[in-house]
Protein backbone atom coordinates (compact mmCIF):
# COMPACT_ATOMS: atom_id res chain seq x y z
CA UNK A 1 0.00 0.00 0.00
CA UNK A 2 3.07 2.26 0.74
CA UNK A 3 4.97 1.16 -1.60
CA UNK A 4 7.76 -0.30 0.94
CA UNK A 5 9.63 -3.01 -0.26
CA UNK A 6 11.55 -5.41 2.43
CA UNK A 7 15.23 -4.37 2.75
CA UNK A 8 16.35 -6.02 5.64
CA UNK A 9 15.13 -9.24 7.68
CA UNK A 10 16.90 -11.10 10.60
CA UNK A 11 16.96 -11.79 14.74
CA UNK A 12 19.35 -10.54 16.78
CA UNK A 13 19.77 -11.10 20.70
CA UNK A 14 18.66 -8.61 23.36
CA UNK A 15 19.02 -8.63 26.85
CA UNK A 16 15.61 -9.52 27.53
CA UNK A 17 15.43 -12.56 25.01
CA UNK A 18 15.15 -13.11 20.82
CA UNK A 19 13.54 -10.06 18.33
CA UNK A 20 13.04 -10.56 14.84
CA UNK A 21 13.56 -7.50 13.25
CA UNK A 22 12.38 -6.31 9.34
CA UNK A 23 13.07 -3.08 7.21
CA UNK A 24 11.38 -1.59 4.66
CA UNK A 25 11.75 1.50 2.36
CA UNK A 26 10.80 3.46 -0.50
CA UNK A 27 12.52 3.81 -3.73
CA UNK A 28 15.83 5.27 -3.42
CA UNK A 29 15.75 4.64 0.70
CA UNK A 30 14.50 8.17 1.45
CA UNK A 31 12.16 6.36 3.54
CA UNK A 32 13.16 4.03 5.60
CA UNK A 33 11.08 1.71 8.27
CA UNK A 34 12.44 -0.60 10.74
CA UNK A 35 10.03 -2.92 12.31
CA UNK A 36 11.12 -5.29 15.35
CA UNK A 37 9.25 -7.70 17.49
CA UNK A 38 9.85 -10.44 20.37
CA UNK A 39 10.28 -13.57 19.64
CA UNK A 40 10.99 -15.46 23.01
CA UNK A 41 10.75 -12.91 25.79
CA UNK A 42 12.26 -13.19 29.46
CA UNK A 43 12.05 -10.40 31.78
CA UNK A 44 11.33 -6.65 30.89
CA UNK A 45 13.37 -4.48 28.02
CA UNK A 46 13.35 -1.69 30.77
CA UNK A 47 11.81 -0.60 33.73
CA UNK A 48 8.46 1.44 32.99
CA UNK A 49 8.50 1.09 28.99
CA UNK A 50 6.51 -1.95 28.11
CA UNK A 51 7.40 -2.02 24.06
CA UNK A 52 9.79 1.07 23.07
CA UNK A 53 9.55 2.81 19.52
CA UNK A 54 11.94 5.05 17.75
CA UNK A 55 12.84 7.77 14.96
CA UNK A 56 15.90 8.13 13.46
CA UNK A 57 16.81 10.85 11.40
CA UNK A 58 19.82 10.79 8.87
CA UNK A 59 22.93 13.83 9.37
CA UNK A 60 25.75 14.18 6.72
CA UNK A 61 28.48 14.74 9.81
CA UNK A 62 27.37 13.03 13.10
CA UNK A 63 30.35 14.23 14.95
CA UNK A 64 29.08 17.71 14.65
CA UNK A 65 25.39 16.91 15.08
CA UNK A 66 26.38 14.57 18.30
CA UNK A 67 28.44 17.67 19.93
CA UNK A 68 25.42 20.23 18.80
CA UNK A 69 22.44 17.19 20.65
CA UNK A 70 24.78 17.32 23.81
CA UNK A 71 25.53 20.90 24.38
CA UNK A 72 22.07 21.84 23.90
CA UNK A 73 21.19 19.16 26.20
CA UNK A 74 20.10 16.24 24.93
CA UNK A 75 19.83 12.61 27.46
CA UNK A 76 22.35 11.14 24.66
CA UNK A 77 22.65 7.30 25.89
CA UNK A 78 25.56 6.41 27.83
CA UNK A 79 27.25 3.34 25.75
CA UNK A 80 30.03 1.99 28.12
CA UNK A 81 34.00 2.10 27.44
CA UNK A 82 34.35 -1.73 26.65
CA UNK A 83 32.13 -0.89 23.60
CA UNK A 84 34.94 1.10 22.52
CA UNK A 85 37.96 -0.89 23.75
CA UNK A 86 36.03 -3.92 21.80
CA UNK A 87 35.72 -1.75 18.20
CA UNK A 88 39.36 -0.62 18.77
CA UNK A 89 40.47 -3.96 19.13
CA UNK A 90 38.41 -5.13 16.14
CA UNK A 91 38.28 -2.47 13.57
CA UNK A 92 40.91 -0.70 12.73
CA UNK A 93 40.08 3.43 12.14
CA UNK A 94 42.05 6.53 12.61
CA UNK A 95 42.56 7.19 16.37
CA UNK A 96 40.78 10.44 15.66
CA UNK A 97 37.43 8.71 14.80
CA UNK A 98 38.27 6.33 17.71
CA UNK A 99 38.52 8.73 20.15
CA UNK A 100 35.36 10.74 18.43
CA UNK A 101 33.49 7.69 18.62
CA UNK A 102 34.08 7.31 22.14
CA UNK A 103 33.78 11.00 23.20
CA UNK A 104 30.29 11.46 21.67
CA UNK A 105 29.15 7.66 22.49
CA UNK A 106 28.23 7.08 18.78
CA UNK A 107 28.29 3.45 17.93
CA UNK A 108 29.91 2.32 14.15
CA UNK A 109 29.42 -0.70 12.22
CA UNK A 110 30.55 -0.94 8.54
CA UNK A 111 29.51 -3.79 5.74
CA UNK A 112 31.48 -4.83 2.31
CA UNK A 113 29.74 -1.18 0.57
CA UNK A 114 30.12 1.22 3.60
CA UNK A 115 29.99 2.44 7.06
CA UNK A 116 27.09 3.16 9.37
CA UNK A 117 27.41 5.51 12.51
CA UNK A 118 24.69 6.09 15.22
CA UNK A 119 24.06 7.73 18.26
CA UNK A 120 20.48 7.38 20.71
CA UNK A 121 18.77 9.43 23.64
CA UNK A 122 17.42 7.81 26.25
CA UNK A 123 14.26 6.75 26.62
CA UNK A 124 11.76 10.14 27.06
CA UNK A 125 8.71 9.90 28.46
CA UNK A 126 6.95 6.34 28.47
CA UNK A 127 9.14 4.97 25.66
CA UNK A 128 9.93 7.19 22.35
CA UNK A 129 14.11 7.88 22.01
CA UNK A 130 15.31 9.32 18.94
CA UNK A 131 18.40 7.86 16.67
CA UNK A 132 20.64 9.87 14.36
CA UNK A 133 22.51 8.10 11.82
CA UNK A 134 25.21 8.90 9.21
CA UNK A 135 25.73 6.38 6.18
CA UNK A 136 28.94 6.54 4.36
CA UNK A 137 28.98 4.90 0.83
CA UNK A 138 26.40 2.25 0.28
CA UNK A 139 26.29 0.89 3.56
CA UNK A 140 22.18 -0.57 3.29
CA UNK A 141 22.33 -2.04 6.88
CA UNK A 142 20.77 -0.53 10.10
CA UNK A 143 23.44 -1.24 12.39
CA UNK A 144 22.00 -4.70 13.61
CA UNK A 145 25.30 -5.49 15.29
CA UNK A 146 24.89 -2.53 18.02
CA UNK A 147 21.20 -2.89 18.83
CA UNK A 148 22.26 -5.64 21.87
CA UNK A 149 24.44 -2.85 23.19
CA UNK A 150 22.16 0.06 22.52
CA UNK A 151 19.37 -1.97 24.28
CA UNK A 152 21.67 -2.89 27.38
CA UNK A 153 22.45 0.63 27.38
CA UNK A 154 18.72 1.80 27.84
CA UNK A 155 18.22 -0.66 30.20
CA UNK A 156 20.66 0.22 32.22
CA UNK A 157 19.93 4.27 32.24
CA UNK A 158 16.27 3.08 32.91
CA UNK A 159 17.08 1.24 35.77
CA UNK A 160 19.25 4.14 36.95
CA UNK A 161 16.55 6.86 36.58
CA UNK A 162 13.98 4.17 38.75
CA UNK A 163 16.19 3.69 41.37
CA UNK A 164 16.70 0.44 40.68
CA UNK A 165 20.03 -1.57 42.25
CA UNK A 166 21.31 -4.33 41.43
CA UNK A 167 19.69 -6.25 44.06
CA UNK A 168 16.53 -4.80 43.76
CA UNK A 169 16.66 -6.33 39.95
CA UNK A 170 16.75 -9.78 41.03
Amino acid sequence: MLGLDTRHSGEFAAPFGLVRSRAVAARHDRVRIALHGTVLRRGDWSPAVPDPQHIAFATDDIVACARTARGRGAPLLSVPDNYYDDLEARVRLPDETHAALREHRILYDRDADGEYFHFFTEVLGSRVFFEVVQRVGDYAGYGTANAPVRMAAHRAARRGRCGLTRAART
